[in-house]
């Protein structure tokens, strides 16, 4: 697990429920490898009885339920959809779903591993067509939260804004929110900021970072809603980002932190003056032609820009596909932010902190930026998202790969990041 993705020590243990409840997600889990059948209303009753702002992310049925259904827990803003869809075509291909994967469970053909993998859903587009979709554990209407996949939309807003001249990447952050300034952000570089290296000082790394109220990243997420406040809990985010100070010079080191991506949040509403959700609406989803609304996660209107986005899944692989058409002139996505992610990176902030290289088959990647976790020397891209969400981009083979998942109840989750790099070099989509 990445510790800059995920929150091992959360997982070092479950939270007690009741045995009736174990019994209800046992009888879940036995249906999983079949068509799936969504919850029952004692099934949801259940886990709305036992859910918390302790275990919700814990693992297990009721992650899934709360992953799949988050506006039941927490209020929303809406991302309204226009006209009609950009249709997709479907070639499903068979070679795909009996690809052997290369796993900890062994060799497994794609579908049947999907099936024994905590996988809620993945789907793959080659040539602006769906080659494979499963839904293993979700249904496709469904919409599932992204997690971390979330910044990815935030950055390329920020490219938008970027290509319109309304944001200049290269000055300092109190530019812009001079309220920041005499704080550890001033001075840093926007471009740093979506670069996960602001030198900031409240890192997710850091032992018991989601646990302890005394750490940082703790409140942040307490001032969101995700987290339980306590008596230190700042009354808004905001208050809580000025307090920062800085450990290191910004551009310095790749070291992963949301709080970043909160920063950007600020950035676009108060350059556009429209809100986060508006500026998701009018400058991406409604242009890239969704199958239906989205919603975003948010605590007395403000976003949880880090981790808030709920899509269906086939509308997170539009959003992918916006990326393999950067050349067409009335692409969301310019050639310049293309080539800023495949060749501007600076590994060099990034080498002495990369993942595991065996997280992508081996492959040590070359670079972070703009909010993608991993970009390798072959020019495919990658972002993660807590507990099993993911995009995979190729663009040199026209090709998306995008999938959800829930940690299971010991709290491992799938390893589709590893499968997406294997898939990509298969030579299927040469």
């Amino acid at each position: 697990m990445l510790l800059f993705l995920t929150k091992n020590s959360k997982f070092s243990y479950l939270k007690k429920v009741n045995t009736s409840f174990f019994m209800i997600c046992m009888v879940m889990s036995s249906m999983h490898a079949q068509n799936y059948n969504d919850f029952t209303k004692p099934q949801r009753d259940a886990i709305h009885q036992q859910w918390n702002l302790d275990n919700w992310d814990n693992g297990g049925e009721l992650s899934r339920y709360t992953f799949l259904n988050m506006t039941e827990f927490w209020t929303h803003a809406i991302i309204n959809k226009k006209g009609n869809s950009n249709p997709l075509t479907v070639k499903y291909l068979p070679e795909i779903a009996n690809f052997i994967t290369l796993s900890e469970k062994g060799e497994l053909a794609l579908k049947d591993y999907v099936n024994v993998a905590p996988v809620d859903g993945m789907i793959i587009l080659h040539n602006n067509a769906i080659v494979y979709e499963a839904y293993p554990r979700m249904l496709p209407e469904e919409k599932h939260v992204y997690m971390s996949v979330t910044k990815i939309v935030i950055s390329t807003l920020v490219a938008i804004l970027e290509d319109r001249g309304v944001i200049d990447v290269s000055k300092p952050i109190d530019f812009y929110l001079p309220e920041l300034k005499g704080s550890g952000w001033q001075g840093a570089a926007v471009l740093d900021i979506l670069d996960m290296a602001s030198g900031i000082d409240c890192l997710e790394s850091v032992e018991g970072a989601y646990e302890n109220p005394e750490k940082c990243i703790y409140q942040y997420e307490a001032t969101l809603g995700f987290l339980r406040a306590t008596d230190a809990t700042p009354k808004n985010t905001m208050d809580h980002i000025k307090s920062l100070k800085s450990q290191k010079p910004a551009g310095k080191r790749f070291e992963y932190t949301s709080v970043n991506t909160f920063v950007l949040s600020e950035l676009i509403e108060r350059v556009t003056n429209l809100s986060l959700a508006k500026n998701i609406e009018t400058k991406i989803w409604q242009k890239m032609g969704a199958d239906t609304g989205a919603v975003m996660a948010q605590q007395k209107g403000v976003p949880i820009a880090h981790a808030g986005l709920s899509s269906t899944l086939r509308d997170l692989a539009r959003f992918g596909n916006l990326f393999l058409n950067a050349e067409n002139n009335n692409s969301l996505i310019s050639s310049r932010y293309l080539n800023n992610i495949q060749q501007n990176g600076r590994s060099e902030i990034y080498a002495e902190n990369w993942p595991p290289e065996d997280r992508l088959l081996q492959d040590a990647p070359r670079h972070n930026t703009y909010q993608w976790d991993m970009v390798m020397h072959d020019g495919d891209f990658y972002k993660e998202g807590f507990g099993g969400q993911g995009l995979y981009i190729s663009p040199s083979r026209n090709l998306v790969i995008a999938f959800f998942g829930a940690p299971d109840d010991s709290g491992n989750t799938h390893e589709l990041p590893k499968i997406a790099r294997q898939l990509a070099k298969s030579g299927m989509f040469e």
